[in-house]
């Protein structure tokens, strides 16, 4: 060992790394002393080994030879020691010795110790570079097309010409260069055909349409020649901003027509005989499609041009959540597969994979091509899988509930053995679940404990206790395993303290200690050490490893009060004073406590008052796509602006908001006013953006959330596809059936679904992809520490892996410095948001919002 610490993940942790490295959609791979020591399965297949037998194999198999091993080593070595990632595109060699490109990333396992290994993220970029080649050879081939046409080809611009190539002066037989800056006229016999020729082109333009013409031009050798020119603006609404023109020998034309039919045949036959579904659409109507595609939904080729691509879905839902899900990706140039279950000819529903891409126009019109292919089989064998899955789940559901039933039929055949006095004292005296004294036994013991101290002259203390997210627990276990925990924490209480002393169970996971005969506060402090401490022990049960700490309120009679009822007050609101404090501590109680319940009750008043005057106010923070360099998107943040006591932080009145029920109303308020500010930025010009908006737990569970985000819509005029609904983590893993159910039902209404604070929560995988969510937002509690924490930067990769990998979007927020951003770019997060780029603004400084200073 070296004495270096090493922080090992927890079992779940670990688990979900495991899974990501093995599920992964590129290589991974770790080296050490140049050799390979670990890699999942995708790596060793991507350079043709198997797994075990690429482990521990030399690093320069990898490599075309020992030359190229050195070069890249040269490269990498330094930015590695430095602790930074290397990047690069490179050959690297596989079994069989063919060389393939790659994008290789690369970090240090420990950058403080560069040597323990390296870590290396490869992508087979192969096809990319052969694609990236062919676009360098086609702009190449065009510019070469222009400048050594075999037609000629001129700009003109006001009858005046301002470009031209080679081809076209030497077709006119003029020096190479005269042309420019030169009229028209000088291609016409006489002002009479100038004019004539130019009314028949401005009424040509003017219709829309390209003009042609045929025309005799007497070059300057003396020479005639027969010209077929062919002229078209650049844009229709502005003619004046110059037109393009075409002129050839008319005796070459026959050879270019054949070398376009050959073209066009070849192209033809390779649509008409794709294995694939082929279908070209306009606006989503149907344009062309090959005989496979067809085939496939059951028609003829010529029974689906002109008709609308509606005709292939089962209903009309089905239609418009597909586009909700498809419209956005293929807008932004990106290509969209996904999976649809569609209806053939004959009516019997099927499924398809379908690729799309947009086909870039110079029309305002949707242009997309498609692929199709049928995966019904595979979808079929899916669905069997899972049903059977579900009908063991229901299986041991039910027998756990026999089980729970035979276990309470026990215990009411052995509370019934109990002779009838002491049932009847005992369930009016004690909780039923702990045996601990109830409330009412509680108040008798206390009056007497009251009563000695007063005659003896001696301290009572009073402990309200209550158990931390012990309600996460009960909801996410059972309460099976919550009762059981409420055993043990109730004898774990007993063990203690006194046999004099008392412990009580109000209901719920509340409880009452009560300290007889104490000689000061310091005998209280002691025992809330020792429940604390005894209650931080692990609770196995039911195989669960349970954590439970409480928060623990004290008063002390006769310091905070000589009765009954006030001791009892001033103990429960210290032991919220605990809550507020970070919990899993005790608080004794102060006179300034009562102060901040009243200042709690006087704020939430105010806050009434403040909903109904509309004092409240939205603030807005741009989304930021950083590969677009775009906005992609604002954030609607709420503000209170009280005209007595300035801005109010919504730290300070959203969680009174949350617990008095205002939230609902303010939420509702939230929605509306954002999409209404929406549509008045679209009426002005402004970028067609979505706009998101946090719900809050309580909001999420109302159960007219659904009708209240329809009325909104409507209201707004605004359509669903422009708002997103931020919700997080603990909010979701509460009701999983209920809460996937809703999140259905909000994105069939095509509606976007992000979670916020990703990584905080306790959200179950196998839960999470079943929720049909759009995109993660990483928590700025590990953005803000990102480049001083190697956990924070190690949890934020595996969350943008595991984004990947699910396929939804990644947003990375709370990015304040340039070196969070550069980290998380390296990382693979592409959209931001923070004041790096800009601070929360109101709606009237729509042009810092919708243009951050980073981007212009």
């Amino acid at each position: 060992m070296n004495g270096r610490s090493i922080s090992l993940p927890s079992k779940k942790a670990a688990l979900e790394l495991s899974a990501i490295f093995e599920n992964a959609t590129v290589g991974i791979l770790v080296s050490h002393n140049r050799r390979l020591v670990q890699a999942n399965r995708l790596c060793a297949e991507m350079f043709g080994y198997s797994l075990d037998e690429f482990i521990d194999q030399p690093a320069l198999i990898l490599y075309a030879d020992q030359d190229a091993y050195s070069a890249l080593g040269r490269e990498a070595g330094p930015v590695l020691v430095a602790g930074r990632s290397f990047r690069a595109e490179t050959q690297l060699k596989r079994k069989s010795g063919e060389l393939f490109w790659c994008r290789v990333s690369a970090k240090a396992v420990d950058p403080e110790h560069p040597s323990d290994g390296t870590l290396w993220i490869i992508e087979d970029i192969t096809d990319d570079r052969r694609m990236i080649d062919a676009l360098e050879r086609s702009t190449r081939e065009l510019s070469a097309i222009f400048n050594s046409a075999s037609i000629g080809i001129a700009v003109v611009r006001d009858r005046i010409f301002v470009r031209c190539n080679r081809r076209y002066e030497e077709i006119l037989g003029l020096p190479i260069g005269s042309l420019l800056g030169q009229s028209t006229r000088r291609l016409f016999g006489s002002d009479e055909e100038f004019k004539r020729i130019g009314d028949q082109v401005y009424a040509d333009f003017a219709a829309g349409k390209i003009h042609h013409r045929e025309q005799t031009y007497l070059r300057s050798d003396g020479k005639p020649v027969r010209l077929r020119v062919s002229g078209s603006v650049f844009d229709l609404e502005k003619p004046h901003e110059g037109s393009v023109w075409l002129t050839e020998d008319i005796t070459a034309i026959h050879e270019a027509e054949a070398r376009a039919r050959k073209a066009f045949d070849e192209q033809q036959m390779i649509f008409d005989n794709a294995a694939v579904g082929i279908l070209y659409s306009r606006d989503r109507m149907i344009e062309s499609c090959n005989s496979r595609l067809a085939e496939i939904f059951g028609y003829q080729p010529e029974e689906l041009a002109g008709r609308s691509t509606r005709m292939f879905y089962l209903s009309e839902a089905d239609y418009q959540r597909h586009s909700a899900e498809a419209l956005p990706v293929l807008r932004e140039g990106h290509t969209y597969v996904g999976e649809a279950r569609v209806r053939h000819r004959d009516g019997h529903p099927f499924w398809v994979r379908a690729t799309g891409r947009q086909v870039m126009s110079q029309t305002e019109s949707l242009d997309l091509t498609w692929i199709f292919e049928d995966v019904t089989e595979r979808h079929a064998a899916e669905e069997a899988l899972l049903l059977a899955h579900e009908e063991l789940e229901q299986r041991v559901i039910e027998r756990t509930a026999e089980l729970e039933n035979t276990n309470t039929q026990l215990q009411e055949e052995v509370f019934e053995r109990m002779q009838a006095e002491q049932r009847i004292w005992h369930v009016a005296h004690h909780d039923g679940l702990t045996g601990l004294p109830n409330r009412t036994l509680l108040h008798d013991r206390l009056e007497q404990a009251l009563a000695q101290g007063q005659r003896g002259r001696h301290r009572v203390a009073v402990m309200f206790l209550d158990l931390d997210r012990f309600k996460t627990i009960n909801d996410t276990l059972g309460h099976f395993v919550g009762d059981e925990l409420l055993k043990h924490v109730a004898e774990r209480l007993r063990s203690v303290v006194r046999a004099v002393d008392t412990v009580s169970r109000l209901g719920g996971d509340e409880f009452v200690v009560i300290l007889h005969e104490i000689a000061s506060p310091d005998d209280a402090l002691q025992v809330a050490e020792k429940i604390l401490n005894s209650l931080a022990e692990v609770v196995d049960i039911e195989s669960h490893q349970l954590h439970v700490t409480p928060s623990i309120g004290i008063s002390i009679f006769p310091d905070d009060g000589d009765e009954v009822f006030v001791l009892m007050k001033n103990a429960d609101t210290a032991m919220y004073h605990a809550k507020e404090s970070g919990r899993n501590n005790f608080q004794f109680f102060a006179r300034k406590m009562n102060e901040q319940a009243e200042h709690f009750f006087t704020l939430e008043n105010r806050l009434r008052h403040a909903i109904e005057n509309k004092q409240l106010v939205l603030h807005y923070q741009p989304l930021i796509d950083w590969r677009r360099r775009e906005v992609c998107g604002m954030e609607a943040l709420v503000r209170w602006s009280d005209p007595e006591h300035g801005t109010i932080t919504p730290g300070e009145f959203i969680p009174i908001a949350e617990e008095t029920g205002l939230i609902v109303p303010i939420g509702e308020w939230v929605l509306g006013e954002a999409l209404q500010q929406n549509r008045i930025w679209q009426q002005e010009g402004r970028p067609l953006l979505p706009v998101s908006v946090n719900l809050s737990p309580r909001q999420f569970h109302q159960s007219d959330l659904v009708d209240t985000l329809r009325r909104i819509l409507a209201d707004t005029g605004q359509p669903a596809r422009l708002l997103e609904l931020e919700i997080t983590e603990s909010t979701l893993m509460h009701d999983i059936d209920e809460t996937r159910a809703k999140l259905q039902e909000i994105a069939a209404m095509g509606i976007r679904l992000a979670i916020d604070d990703f990584g905080t929560g306790y959200s179950s995988l196998s839960y999470l992809k079943r929720f049909p969510m759009q995109k993660l937002k990483i928590d700025q509690s590990f953005v803000r520490d990102l480049t001083v924490n190697a956990e924070d930067a190690a949890i934020v990769t595996a969350i943008v892996g595991l984004a990947k990998s699910l396929g939804l979007e990644l947003l990375a927020e709370g990015v304040e410095t340039r070196d969070q951003f550069e980290l998380l770019l390296g990382i693979g997060c592409e959209k931001f948001q923070g004041f790096l780029f800009s601070r929360p603004l109101p709606s009237d400084e729509a042009d810092r919002i919708f243009r951050p200073a980073l981007l212009k």
